[in-house]
């Protein structure tokens, strides 16, 4: 069965997508000077650093919400160390966004710390960079394959399996209707026909 998000087509590295300006925190700043940071900086997570620069956790807005909000902490007591998620996972500038992707599923993370030669910072993937970007690479492949002579047809039987751009709900088998791929429920009736 072919997927959506083939990895062979989709070869853009996270460095081409990833945020360069990145937020960092040693671990004694206190909750609340970490929430005003996001929120001055409009984003969704801090990094903590060591005074060397060395890398020991991330901060996020979940973070907060759990350690800080729902025990009833006061934010201006709290220092990042206490509520940081530990230890960090970090990739490398050359990572594929589909690679980006399965390492968020697997590791149940939507932030990934982008680290260059040597372990320095050099930038910041979030899931929302990574959204952005993939249905215009899904349209990329459409047209590369319209071009080329590969687009397949209604009588191509190949299934596609993915999230339903409509719904959201993953599908077995997606139909593509008017530049969207859509599951049999919120497809047009007679698409689901011509492809029965």
């Amino acid at each position: 069965m072919k997927s959506v998000f083939d990895e062979k087509k989709f070869e853009m590295a996270v460095k081409e997508i990833m945020t360069k300006k990145v937020i960092t925190v040693h671990p004694n700043t206190s909750a609340d000077i970490c929430a005003k940071l996001m929120i001055d900086n409009k984003i969704g997570s801090v990094v903590v650093v060591d005074l060397e620069g060395k890398t020991l956790g991330i901060v996020t807005k979940e973070n907060l919400i759990k350690h800080v909000l729902a025990l009833n902490r006061r934010a201006d007591e709290v220092t990042v160390e206490k509520v940081m998620s530990s230890p960090l996972i970090t990739a490398s500038p050359s990572l594929t966004i589909i690679q980006a992707m399965q390492t968020m599923f697997k590791d149940g993370i939507r932030h990934l710390v982008i680290v260059g030669k040597e372990g320095k910072i050099v930038g910041i993937c979030t899931d929302s960079d990574i959204f952005k970007v993939v249905p215009q690479l899904i349209l990329l492949e459409q047209e590369y394959l319209r071009v080329m002579g590969e687009e397949t047809d209604s009588s191509d039987k190949e299934e596609i399996a993915g999230y339903c751009d409509d719904c959201k709900e993953y599908s077995e088998s997606l139909i593509f209707s008017k530049g969207l791929y859509v599951c049999k429920r919120c497809a047009p009736e007679e698409l689901i026909e011509s492809n029965v």
